[in-house]
This record gives structure tokens, C-alpha cells and sequence, in this order.
């Protein structure tokens, strides 16, 4: 058993990583692992089950927060066979800076007001409507109707040096798919979409298996992989493309009323103009118009991409930080800029009713830059983050059935804030693994 206590202001994401590989250890079996906080400190223990050779080995304990991130090594190693007395190590070690035992830190500056929005206003003033004088098909059945019941907290799995971009993974439920594959974007390269054969290997840096060239490049970090296609937003244009990865074979089609001026930049992360989404009941694109504030959202055919519905709502999407969709449900994120944020309104485009909710989002290094849903990891999945990888763990309710499911949450987080406020606590009790005698082999 292995434990560490951390003390940090802004609160830090907390995890235990395995050096050899770089590997997130997640609990189960193998790692048990726990968690209990009070205030602003947080015990950390981990206990490894069945101990074998192939334990052995560097373990971290790793604390980031919005301004660094403070790492403590563990060394896990056999003990003398002849001993009777685990070995229990009781010397204090210090790593970072301790916060201060008095004042509380003052905010530099308070936050932007145009965030926090009057729930009277929007709610006397809410209408959803078709988008334009067209004729639409219709919404495909839906077969969940599940809300969220809360976001969790979101766990660290990698950093790079890019204010945004994004990784993927294939959200069909296909046997046919792999799922294991990932998918990655570069901010500074909008014209190719990187293959990796795992995410552990994109985490530890390898090489791309493949590369697909984009000519006509895209926009923005908020794309899906669906079904073996990659669904964008062409650079600068109105116009949604589906690129089968398989065929390299494309389907264009424009978005009506689109907007692809400066100004009409989606939410206050002004990063994209279209943000892609699939749920249980398919491909969505919420998206801009150059005529309105309102945020519209598109219901299209993954296959054909024909339009079978299109909304008109009057949410200002310019006074949220992000939205993503849910088994039909379209969630709005107060503040992707504030550490504790909240999710107040639900739109339940199925019915045409505003919901009013408060479910606390936290957000813990700040610039997240697009949010989404896998419902294919119905349990627990992942997430990029633009410095930093996150997973957003979330329960799903309805009735009195929770589940577990997951955001994909994207983030930037700032190098420039290295004041990091944190100390560990370290405590080791290792126990000793017994060799056979020689008889006995």
C-alpha cells in the first residue's frame, strides 16, 4: 500500500500512474484505490493485490492543477525473504510549495457577468422552432430519454503544447469498428486527421499509424469519428463533409443559415462554428447563424447527411461556454473559463420544453474547448484536453436507474501560471514477496 496526502489551491486533478508505461491506474481488482477529501486536502491511498515480479517498479503520484503539476515517485520493491517485519516507511517527504496557513488567495480579477444569466430572462423569452420555411422529414424514434444526474470530476491522461485540437474515438456500436483506435487533430494543422492503433500509444507518444489528408481542411477541434467516417466542418465554409477513413470517398452538404463570419463564432470558446455530436439517436450539429444569436441545431442522416430536422432556438449560445447532446437532450455549460461552473438549462429538443436544472460542473484548469458524449462508453470513456487529457465521468438517470457515461471534455491549459500551491505526504508500506526455497521450485 502506497499513500500520499495532497494539500492544493485551485483543487488539483489527482491520479496514480505507473512509470514503465505511463499508464493511468484505474481501480479495480488490481489497484485498489482511495480517495477521501476534506477541504482543500485530499488522502490518497493505493494498495496493489496479488503482488507478482512485474510489479515492481516506479509508480506517481501525480497533482495538477490550472498553475503546475507536482509528481512524487514510488519505488515498489522485493524485500528481504528473511525478513518477518514489512518494511513501513514513515519518513515525511515535502514536494511543491505548501498553500498558506492563513490567508486565503484573492482573486485577480471577478468573473465576467455576462456569464451568469438571469434564469428569468431566458425562460419567459424561450421559443424553439423550425429553422426557416422548410419541410422536414422528422426526428428518427428515440429510444432512451435518460437526463444527466450529475458530472463528475475529470481525471488527467495527457498534456501537449497546443491551445487546442482534439482526440477521437469511433462511438458506433458496430462490431465491426474498432474501438481501440484513436483519432487526433492539431491545432496548427488543419489538414490532416492522425490514426493511432491505441490511446496508450498516442499517449506514450508514438508515431500515427496512418495520416489522412484533408486538402480542403477543416475547422475547429469540435469533429466526431462515426461508423467509420470522419464528420467536419470545411475550413471557412457552411458546408458539413463526411469522409469515409475506409474509401476516402466524401458527402458534402451545406447547413442552412449558417453563419461563417468572425462574429458568429460558437460560444464564448470561439473556436468553431459547427460543434459535431452523436447520441443514441444519431448525428447532430449544433451550430451559428449569421442572422441571430439563437442557436440552431441540426438533426442529420450519418449516412446521407439529409437534413431531418433543424431547430431554431433562442439561446444566446455567445453567453455559454459549450453545449453538447445527450440521448436528445441539448445541454448548456455555464462557463468553460470558470473552475466551478454549472449546467442550467437542458432543451429537450424532442418535446420542445426548456429544462431547468443545476448541475455543478467542474472545471478545474479552466479553458475547456468543446465538451461531447460518447454513448458508446456507457460506463466510463474519455476525453483530449488541449494540454491535458480528461475524462468527465457522468451518471445518467431515469427513474431510479443511474449510469455511468462520459464527456469529452477539451481543455487549454495555461504554462504561463507556475505558482502551484501544494505538498505531498508520503507514506509506504510495501510487503515483502516470499521466495520459494530451492526445494520447493
Amino acid at each position: 500500500m502506497i499513500s500520499s496526502r495532497v494539500e492544493a489551491f485551485p483543487e488539483a486533478i489527482k491520479y496514480w500512474e505507473r512509470a514503465y508505461d505511463g499508464k493511468t491506474l484505474e481501480p479495480g481488482d488490481k489497484y485498489r484505490i482511495e480517495t477521501y477529501t476534506e477541504s482543500f486536502k485530499t488522502t490518497m491511498r493505493m494498495t496493489i493485490t496479488n503482488l507478482r515480479k512485474d510489479d515492481f517498479g516506479y509508480y506517481y503520484c501525480v497533482a495538477r492543477n490550472e498553475m503546475n503539476a507536482t509528481m512524487v515517485n514510488f519505488e515498489i520493491a522485493p524485500q528481504d525473504p528473511n525478513s518477518e517485519i514489512p518494511y513501513v516507511g514513515k519518513e515525511i517527504k515535502y514536494y511543491g510549495q505548501r498553500p498558506p496557513e492563513s490567508e486565503c488567495p484573492i482573486c485577480e480579477q471577478c468573473p465576467d457577468p455576462s456569464l451568469y444569466q438571469c434564469k428569468d430572462s431566458i425562460n419567459s423569452n424561450f421559443e424553439i422552432q423550425p429553422t426557416g420555411n422548410y419541410s422536414y422529414p422528422g426526428l428518427p424514434k428515440r429510444q432512451k430519454t435518460w437526463l444527466l444526474y450529475a458530472v463528475g470530476k475529470p481525471v488527467f491522461h495527457k498534456s501537449v503544447n497546443e491551445i487546442y485540437g482534439c482526440w477521437l474515438r469511433d462511438s458506433a456500436t458496430s462490431a465491426d469498428i474498432d474501438h481501440e483506435k484513436t483519432y487526433v487533430t492539431e491545432e496548427n494543422d488543419t489538414h490532416n486527421l492522425y490514426e493511432y492503433p491505441t490511446k496508450m500509444k498516442y499517449r506514450m507518444n508514438w508515431s500515427p499509424r496512418r495520416k489522412y489528408n484533408i486538402p480542403e481542411g477543416f475547422q475547429g477541434n469540435a469533429h466526431v469519428v462515426y461508423n467509420g467516417s470522419f464528420y467536419y466542418n470545411q475550413y471557412n465554409s457552411d458546408l458539413v463533409v463526411k469522409l469515409d477513413l475506409a474509401t476516402m470517398k466524401k458527402i458534402i452538404t451545406p447547413l442552412p443559415y449558417a453563419g461563417i463570419a468572425a462574429n458568429n463564432r460558437l460560444y464564448s470558446t470561439d473556436h468553431n462554428y459547427m460543434d459535431f455530436n452523436v447520441d443514441e439517436v444519431g448525428l447532430w450539429v449544433i451550430y451559428s447563424t449569421y442572422d441571430s444569436n439563437n442557436t440552431l441545431v441540426a438533426k442529420l442522416d450519418a449516412d446521407t447527411l439529409k437534413m431531418q430536422y433543424n431547430f431554431n432556438i433562442t439561446l444566446d449560445h455567445r453567453k455559454f461556454g459549450e453545449m453538447f447532446i445527450v440521448c436528445g437532450h441539448l445541454y448548456a455549460i455555464d462557463s468553460c473559463t470558470e473552475t466551478n461552473s454549472h449546467i442550467r438549462y437542458v432543451v429537450d429538443l424532442y418535446n420542445g420544453k426548456l429544462l431547468n436544472v443545476d448541475l455543478p460542473f467542474s472545471n478545474p484548469f479552466r479553458k475547456t474547448t468543446t465538451v461531447g458524449y460518447n454513448p458508446l462508453t456507457v460506463v466510463s470513456t474519455y476525453g483530449l484536453a488541449i494540454n491535458v487529457c480528461m475524462y468527465l465521468d457522468v451518471e445518467v438517470k431515469k427513474k431510479n436507474i443511474k449510469k455511468h457515461v462520459h464527456l469529452h471534455m477539451q481543455l487549454y491549459w495555461s504554462s504561463q501560471m507556475l505558482c502551484l500551491h501544494i505538498y505531498v505526504y508520503v507514506e509506504a508500506v510495501i510487503r515483502k514477496m516470499r521466495k520459494k526455497p530451492d526445494s520447493e521450485k
